[in-house]
């Protein structure tokens, strides 16, 4: 085997993935492998680009003009979208910053990699949501007189109620969906690791006791809320898994509404916070809902235009065109409970 070249970046490598971010940094499994993927791609590129063995990569390849090139390779060679390149240079930017604090980058080049300007998404300004009627459509897909049917029916409505990523679903346990003096709510672990409380809509809890007549019949506290049995032997949802699930109900509401967009777990989150933030609730308290360290993060759904607020608002103001029972802004808008809850205040 041909020796590395420079052995001091490949060891700084492991320490960036496998201590500096998952210990000192104590960033989530799912953060840290995506710094592992972006640091894998850009070695690749160097690769390709340069015909450099991996072993012949050395520091100094992390450069400004390197960057640029890398930048432009992901979006022509790799067809990335703009929003995957930017967080792949925000991931480059962060490792070079930590080789910096370790001696192995100069600060003068250091300097000159953070002043590379992320790309102007012009997307970003417009954020992909579901109408109420559209919700309501992929919602009533499933088949809940049969079992297979009646999981997928309360993963997607808990998926769409809670707003929660789809991992943060797939990692609840049943002793995380809390039923109490009847009302429920959700006790997350979130990205980094932290924990929030969520409200749950009334109209799940039937939804839930009904499931876990079929799926928990044990009432292990401890296991997974959602799991795939495979010969005999019981694993936790895996995100493909989850993918599969609202992909199905997507193309069969198609057949009822053509316009219906291409169905994935994130967007049931999207239109949650659309839903919300339609209906009155103050952005500030969207992002509590969402689980977002900066309420910066929530600024994407201050972004719809008017009439789109307005087409919003003329779907979601009355009982019978909501989701649920009720309108949204008079379950949530003054609610002091909630927002309590949300704040962390009880």
């Amino acid at each position: 085997m041909k020796k590395i070249k420079d052995p001091a970046l490949f060891e700084n490598i492991r320490r960036f993935l496998k201590e500096y971010m998952p210990i000192l940094r104590k960033r989530s499994t799912n953060t840290a492998e995506a710094y592992r993927y972006t640091l894998n791609v850009y070695l690749i590129f160097l690769q390709e680009t340069y015909s450099k063995p991996l072993c012949d990569i050395i520091a100094k390849d992390f450069c400004q003009k390197n960057i640029l090139c890398f930048i432009e390779w992901l979006r022509t060679d790799r067809d990335n979208k703009v929003s995957s390149v930017n967080l792949r240079l925000r991931h480059i930017k962060r490792f070079c910053r930590f080789l910096m604090d370790e001696n192995i980058l100069m600060m003068s080049e250091l300097s000159s990699i953070q002043k590379i300007a992320e790309i102007n998404d012009v997307a970003e300004d417009t954020i992909k949501f579901l109408t109420i009627e559209e919700t309501k459509l992929i919602l009533s897909q499933p088949d809940t007189k049969k079992p297979i049917g009646l999981r997928d029916s309360f993963f997607m409505y808990l998926l769409y109620d809670s707003g929660c990523r789809v991992q943060e679903v797939l990692d609840l346990r049943l002793k995380d969906f809390v039923v109490q003096k009847g009302f429920a709510e959700l006790h997350i672990i979130g990205k980094g690791n932290k924990y929030r409380s969520t409200p749950i809509a009334d109209e799940l809890l039937p939804k839930f006791k009904r499931y876990c007549n079929h799926y928990h019949k044990s009432g292990k506290y401890e296991d997974h809320l959602f799991y795939t049995t495979r010969k005999g032997v019981r694993s936790q949802m895996s995100s493909d898994t989850a993918q599969v699930v609202v992909k199905k109900y997507g193309e069969m509401a198609k057949f009822a509404n053509p316009e219906i967009p291409h169905i994935h777990p994130h967007l049931f989150r999207h239109t949650r916070a659309m839903h919300l933030y339609m209906a009155g609730m103050p952005l500030e308290l969207v992002s509590q809902w969402l689980g977002h360290s900066q309420m910066e993060t929530s600024l994407i759904y201050a972004k719809a235009t008017t009439v789109m607020k307005r087409k919003a608002v003329e779907k979601i103001s009355t009982a019978e065109n909501s989701v649920f029972k009720g309108d949204e802004k008079f379950k949530y808008a003054d609610n002091e409970t909630v927002i309590r809850q949300l704040y962390g205040l009880m």
